[in-house]
């Protein structure tokens, strides 16, 4: 009987032991936001991030991991895409508080005809049930970050935070 998995791909050369035995896969769905505009440091995170959440699923403890990209800074108000990317915002903040999501996401009191400035996290996990969020990584407040996401989901372990 399958156990477990050890996959390799930490980057201490360490294997991620994914717990596959006698768990329910995550009943939720799995956004990852990117930022449009990743240092060459974040890119390399994002691919050891993308790499985790694809064993996750190869190991069938995540289903459909869906990456979505966002704007570096938006000013509101504002259309399109962006206004797409703010609303994100505002659900996140209305869940967990604007305090929490700082330092990673910053928001400013706008200039002219912009009420106010959101500076977008670089790389941001969301986690849906029927479409309500259930678990959001980074999280300042219970110093809750993507890599405790990923550690939690490998170990079978709640992700739900909110």
């Amino acid at each position: 009987m399958l156990r477990g998995l050890d996959v390799w791909g930490k980057s201490d050369g360490e294997p991620t032991i994914i717990k596959a035995a006698d768990r329910d896969a995550l009943s939720g769905s799995v956004t990852v936001y990117v930022s449009n505009s990743l240092s060459p440091e974040s890119h390399d995170r994002l691919r050891s991030v993308l790499d985790n959440f694809d064993r996750l699923e190869a190991a069938e403890v995540v289903d459909d991991v869906r990456v979505t990209r966002w704007p570096e800074t938006v000013e509101a108000p504002t259309d399109g895409p962006a206004a797409a990317a703010l609303a994100c915002y505002d659900e996140f903040a209305d869940a967990v508080g604007a305090d929490t999501l700082e330092p990673h996401f910053e928001e400013h009191s706008g200039e002219g005809a912009h009420e106010r400035t959101v500076e977008f996290a670089d790389i941001c996990v969301a986690i849906r049930d029927d479409g309500e969020l259930t678990g959001l990584y980074p999280r300042a407040d219970e110093g809750a970050s993507i890599e405790d996401c990923l550690t939690a989901l490998a170990a079978g372990n709640p992700v739900e935070n909110v």
